[in-house]
């Protein structure tokens, strides 16, 4: 496996995949060795086959996600089909069967379910399938935001957008840190390198299951402690399919901040559209998707005080506190102007003990009759998502599939580092995020197979001054 990071992040062996196994027995519960079994993915009618063991066991070892159909065929038996079975990523599906004895060319159909518990594995981990993620409401459309739903999981954050390098989803899972968790996404590698939180995801239109591994992982993961948050996205299938979406927030139901003078203004527009379909019948698909932020609100600050008419010339006599003359701690002298007279007498400072750079500088400072200012300026945010995956069945035997991520961000804030003077200084965060993920799948046999992985992550992002004030401005 080659995994290449902007970073260098090290390596590791997560795939989205899953395990079909079981075993094949008589009526009497004996063992048939070398009965067929075919397993068929009916979204893109991809086939393996394998033949079972002297104990009757059989297995296909990494499995891409889908709905699958199995063949069941022995000599002396008759065939049996099993239909509607969900295999879901990082899962061990237990399929058994019983062949009844009869002529081959006679077919027995049982239309199965996955069983509920995992027998073969230790892992406890909890999924959040197709119809979870489309049909379970989300604010700001962050799949992450669905792990609320699962047990061990508190403190979620699953934020719209991605503003800068200290951003991202972010978890507690079974008393954990909420950057100890490792994100994949296809396989490949998903965290952000400069804080250990994850990336933002595509939108829920082309995410087909989340799978959240908690605790007792396997020995391929041991990069972070925490949890193992695995997430596939859908894939081409014989059939096209496509969505489309968009969602409107406003600030006409929204309610007045205690300390603003009028409601803030939002106007949020989020849309795009997902569409997946085959290139070539039953060997190449494509599947790709597309969603937009426009967001045009106001950032709102605290409670500002600010100085009145009359201290702004320095009349401090209705303050209801004496003020006393400062002391010059080089020589002990209290200050005072060219004339001799000291700088503050009876709460007013003297005209000539007053810099003209404080002068200037109040002119940044909004008038208040009340003493108290709540600033609204304008802080826009823009988002631009956009991933598309390529499905390759070349062979029965061969494999290969490929996905490319796109997510660029910005946002723009009119009180840089805290500040609550619009105008004065401002600053733009600006965040990128390119993933590619190749997988090549080969079986050699039934029980060996040669899987080689490449992934690419890369995750710029930027914090730039947009509005300053050149200090010669205050003389």
């Amino acid at each position: 496996m080659v995994l290449c990071s902007s970073l260098l992040a090290p390596l590791h062996a997560q795939l989205a995949t899953g395990t079909i196994n079981g075993f094949v027995k008589d009526p009497t519960g004996a063992a048939i060795p070398g009965a067929k079994v075919t397993a068929k993915m009916v979204e893109q009618q991809a086939v393996r086959e394998t033949q079972t063991n002297a104990d009757g066991f059989y297995t296909f070892p990494a499995m891409p996600p889908g709905n699958y159909e199995i063949t069941f065929e022995a000599g002396g038996f008759k065939r049996e089909v099993r239909t509607g079975l969900e295999l879901t990523v990082n899962q061990n599906l237990r399929v058994d069967a019983s062949l009844e004895v009869g002529a081959p060319e006679t077919e027995v159909t049982v239309a199965a379910t996955a069983p509920l518990v995992d027998t073969t594995s230790h892992t406890l981990s909890g999924l959040i399938d197709d119809r979870r993620v489309v049909d379970l409401p989300l604010n700001g459309r962050n799949v992450i935001g669905l792990a609320r739903i699962l047990p061990g999981v508190l403190g979620v954050s699953a934020p719209q957008q991605v503003d800068d390098a200290r951003g991202g989803p972010e978890m507690n899972v079974n008393g954990g840190r909420p950057n100890m968790n490792l994100f994949t996404f296809n396989g490949g590698y998903f965290n952000n390198p400069s804080r250990n939180t994850g990336m933002n995801y595509p939108p829920p239109d082309a995410v087909e299951e989340v799978r959240i591994l908690t605790h007792n992982f396997t020995a391929e993961y041991g990069r972070n402690p925490g949890s193992q948050v695995n997430v596939v996205s859908r894939a081409g299938t014989n059939e096209f399919h496509g969505s489309a979406w968009e969602f409107l927030r406003n600030d006409a139901l929204n309610a007045r901040n205690f300390f603003s003078s009028r409601v803030p203004a939002v106007k949020q527009n989020q849309f795009g559209a997902a569409a997946g379909g085959p290139v070539i019948k039953d060997k190449m698909f494509v599947f790709g998707s597309y969603q937009g932020l426009r967001d045009h609100r106001e950032a709102a600050t605290l409670v500002a005080l600010v100085p009145s008419a009359a201290q702004r010339g320095g009349d401090f006599t209705g303050l209801g506190t004496t003020l006393s003359n400062p002391m010059d701690t080089l020589t002990g002298a209290p200050f005072t102007d060219a004339g001799g007279r000291p700088c503050v007498a009876g709460n007013v400072l003297t005209p000539g003990c007053i810099s003209p750079v404080a002068t200037n500088l109040l002119k940044f400072v909004p008038d208040s009759p009340t003493g108290e200012i709540t600033s609204l300026a304008a802080s826009p945010r823009r988002g631009d998502t956009f991933m598309v995956r390529g499905d390759w069945n070349q062979t029965s035997r061969h494999r290969i599939f490929g996905s490319y991520f796109y997510d660029h961000n910005s946002r723009s804030s009119p009180f840089s580092a805290g500040g609550n003077i619009p105008g004065y200084m401002g600053e733009n965060f600006v965040q990128s995020t390119h993933h590619v993920v190749i997988n090549d799948t080969y079986t050699i046999r039934p029980t060996l197979l040669n899987q080689f992985a490449f992934t690419y992550l890369d995750t710029p992002s930027n914090q730039l001054q947009n509005q300053t004030i050149d200090p010669q401005t205050f003389g």
